[in-house]
């Protein structure tokens, strides 16, 4: 008998999601009381350890996927990522008042090695916000501190931006990356003569950063970032601290100001930020295909975030929530994302009887800068990418959900066999399990 091998691990979770997602949908959400428990979060023992203040925790997603018609070529694929770590409450652990560690890590299969879904969607931005090279790998790992009821918060460790910044009340329900971290904010590389890594820490590589969030009344909010601007690769020999092996002492720096009001008489809030890398970037100006561009100086990326509750129910959830998000660079010639918008609605608890359930429909725009366009060649990126999704995210038991997903991919790479762009029309399954 062989033996299992991490990748064959995987692929029996993979098979035992689906499995009890099919069971969860036949139970039509019987025990979706407790939406956010664990599946072990009545056990005695764990209640006791969290009394305590240790607090383990470890959430599977498997996603299933069929890229139907266009794009580069059909065909299915699967990825999952398994996160777990513990929480520690330093309060309940005896030591002093407002303190929390976080330690984290990912394993991350996929289909095929060295392949990536875009392969066949030709999509820029990839269609799931958790889609990454396969790994196991150290994410973050840092001390919080909070004082005087959360007005002032420090984090200090190894940190992944988009878990502060960018952030929207909405977006978190749906799946494409674009969705998640501005790519008018990330998504523009060091310049390629340093190697090319990202020049920020976020999914799935964190770096060392400090982040401050200053809460001095109910409306503002003002948190501030200071990272380690070259995280490293998502490469598997990359356990999580690739950081140290980078030379150059670059910063990435991000900064955003929230402020809650009411719009006609509506909850909203309107977020405004920056980004900005202290290293030099690609300058995609003169630039042809095939030849490595110059290099120069960045300058500040810039950032509008605005949520808006239209409708709430009796109990004062949100029933209808409306988001819009836009981002730009103010010198295109230096980044692959010249200016991105994205909108969209969510609807809560949207079927009689089914009172967690999320529905949701999305639109994204990445406007790409005309120099790095040229820089791609014909068959490469056109002037901009447009997806539109429509999700539908069940509870389907206490501790898992099940959601499915539609994307639409306009102008994505020229399809080799048509010479065309075609539109891609990708499917999705995704099966969460919170243990």
């Amino acid at each position: 008998m062989k033996p299992l091998t991490p990748r064959a691990v995987l692929e029996t979770l993979v098979i035992i999601s689906v499995a009890l997602a099919a069971s969860a949908w036949l139970a039509q959400g019987a025990e979706t009381e407790r939406p956010s428990d664990a599946l072990t979060g009545t056990w005695a023992a764990r209640m006791k350890l969290e009394s305590n203040g240790v607090a383990p925790f470890a959430i599977l997603t498997t996603e299933a996927w069929d890229h139907a018609a266009g794009g580069l070529k059909t065909g299915a694929w699967w990825n999952s990522l398994l996160g777990f770590g513990v929480e520690l409450d330093t309060a309940k652990l005896g030591w002093w008042q407002g303190g929390r560690f976080m330690m984290q890590a990912n394993w991350v299969e996929n289909l095929h090695d060295g392949v990536c879904f875009d392969n066949y969607t030709g999509g820029f931005n990839p269609v799931s916000g958790i889609m990454a090279g396969d790994q196991l790998r150290v994410f973050n790992l840092y001390y919080q501190q909070s004082r005087r009821d959360d007005a002032v918060m420090l984090k200090v460790g190894q940190i992944a931006v988009d878990d502060d910044f960018m952030g929207s009340d909405y977006t978190g329900l749906f799946l494409n990356s674009a969705f998640g971290a501005m790519p008018s904010q990330v998504g523009t590389p060091l310049a390629t003569s340093c190697g090319n890594p990202p020049a920020f820490p976020i999914y799935s590589v964190a770096a060392p950063g400090i982040c401050l969030a200053l809460h001095p009344s109910e409306p503002l909010s003002t948190p501030l970032g200071r990272y380690y601007g070259r995280p490293g690769f998502d490469v598997p020999d990359d356990h999580g601290f690739n950081w140290a092996s980078q030379t150059s002492p670059e910063l990435g720096l991000f900064w955003e100001s929230s402020y809650r009001y009411k719009l006609a008489r509506r909850p909203a809030t309107l977020r405004f930020g920056l980004s900005y890398h202290t290293g030099p970037v690609d300058d995609f100006s003169g630039s042809t295909a095939g030849d490595p561009p110059a290099t120069t100086q960045t300058v500040p990326n810039f950032y509008l975030i605005h949520d808006l509750e239209l409708l709430a129910d009796r109990e004062g959830k949100t029933k209808l929530g409306l988001f819009a998000r836009g981002g730009i660079t103010p010198q295109p010639d230096r980044s692959m994302v010249a200016a991105y918008v994205d909108g969209g609605l969510n609807w809560s608890a949207p079927l009689p009887g089914r009172p967690h359930d999320v529905a949701g429909v999305g639109v994204s725009y990445t406007r790409f800068g005309g120099d790095f366009q040229a820089s791609t060649g014909p068959d490469g990126v056109a002037s901009a990418e447009t997806t539109i999704e429509l999700t539908y995210k069940a509870q389907m038991t206490r501790w898992m959900a099940l959601q499915a997903d539609l994307q639409v991919l306009f102008n994505p790479a020229v399809n080799p066999s048509s010479g065309a762009r075609e539109t891609a029309t990708i499917l999705g399954l995704r099966a969460e399990m919170a243990f």
